[in-house]
């Protein structure tokens, strides 16, 4: 399938990654009608949140979620990744987080939001860049054809989430689904990325490195920042 040509940005920290995703948020809201913002939820994107709010009225009618959501809900519901993404955005942008449900039957919770997102429109995603390949929680080996769906976590992605009992898996935004949005951010920093970033520019459409299907997408950015 022919590839779109990627934009990549060299960032030389955070205040350049944080810079270049509000870039990218405002440019998609503008040209996109979708409803929603998807965001991922990480160490290396979370502090990149803090002024979105400087977007101001192009926010007009949207709402943002986080790209998955632990299933069951971690104890701790500070741990929820609603609520660490709430915790990250302006207080002023707090009211349009639409947390992902959980709690009664994650399966069809799964299908209704796939659907919605479907229907109502994703303008863009903003996701991180796992070590193994994954985004959102699309682990390796995850085909082209995936929907939004509940996954078991591997258990090196369950040990970098820290104290998330009982939570063992994830309802999380597919591949097919992500790839339908209007455009699509990468955040390549922070340690052990090298090997997924280069898959990611230079290999070949791989299942077992399922961010080789982002390219799939005729908008995408990755922003690269430092690897530490």
């Amino acid at each position: 399938m022919a590839m779109g040509a990627i934009r990549q940005v060299a960032c030389s920290d955070r205040v350049a990654l944080e810079r270049e995703t509000n870039r990218f948020i405002g440019e998609a809201l503008a040209a996109h009608p979708g409803r929603f913002v998807a965001l991922a939820v990480g160490d290396s994107t979370l502090p990149l949140y803090a002024h979105l709010d400087e977007l101001g009225s192009r926010w007009a009618g949207r709402n943002i979620l986080p790209v998955d959501e632990l299933v069951p809900p971690p104890a701790d519901p500070e741990r929820r990744f609603a609520a660490r993404l709430a915790a990250a955005l302006p207080e002023a942008l707090r009211p349009r987080l639409v947390p992902i449900e959980v709690e009664d039957d994650p399966e069809l919770q799964a299908i209704s939001l796939d659907a919605r997102l479907r229907a109502e429109g994703l303008a863009a995603v903003v996701l991180g860049l796992g070590p193994d390949g994954h985004f959102a929680f699309n682990q390796p080996p995850t085909p082209v054809d995936a929907r939004t769906r509940v996954v078991p976590l591997a258990a090196d992605n369950l040990i970098r989430l820290g104290d998330v009992g009982p939570s063992h898996s994830a309802l999380t935004l597919g591949v097919s689904t992500v790839l339908a949005a209007g455009s699509v951010l990468v955040i390549a920093a922070g340690p052990g990325k090298v090997a997924a970033l280069d898959h990611l520019l230079n290999g070949l459409e791989d299942p077992a490195w399922p961010v080789t299907w982002l390219r799939r997408n005729p908008r995408l950015t990755v922003a690269i920042g430092p690897p530490t």
